[in-house]
C-alpha cells in the first residue's frame, strides 16, 4: 500500500513539476524564466516542489521508524499507513 501511495505521490509531484515549470518552458522558450530572479511566487512554487521531493525520499525511512517504536507508534502506523496487523506477528 505503500509503494502505491508513494508511487502515485511521485507521479503528481512530477507533474506538478512539469506544469509549473516544463510547460512555459515548451511554450515560450528560455526567455520563460528571464523574470526568475525576480518573482517571488516562482520562488515559492520551486521550494515547495522541492520540499514535497525531500519529504516523498524520505517517506520509506519515516514509514519503518513508525514501526519499530512503541505501541502508540504501532497503532498509528496501522492506522494512518495502513500497515496490516499480521505484520507485527
Amino acid at each position: 500500500m505503500l509503494l502505491i501511495a508513494l508511487s502515485t505521490a511521485g507521479l503528481l509531484l512530477a507533474f506538478s513539476a512539469f506544469a509549473a515549470f516544463g510547460l512555459p518552458w515548451l511554450v515560450m522558450g528560455g526567455r520563460a524564466f528571464e523574470e526568475f530572479p525576480q518573482r517571488r511566487d516562482q520562488h515559492v512554487m520551486a521550494g515547495m516542489l522541492a520540499t514535497a521531493a525531500l519529504c516523498l525520499a524520505c517517506m520509506p525511512l519515516l514509514g519503518s521508524a513508525l514501526t519499530a517504536a512503541s505501541p502508540q507508534l504501532q497503532l498509528f502506523a496501522e492506522t494512518v499507513l495502513a500497515v496490516p496487523e499480521r505484520f507485527w506477528s
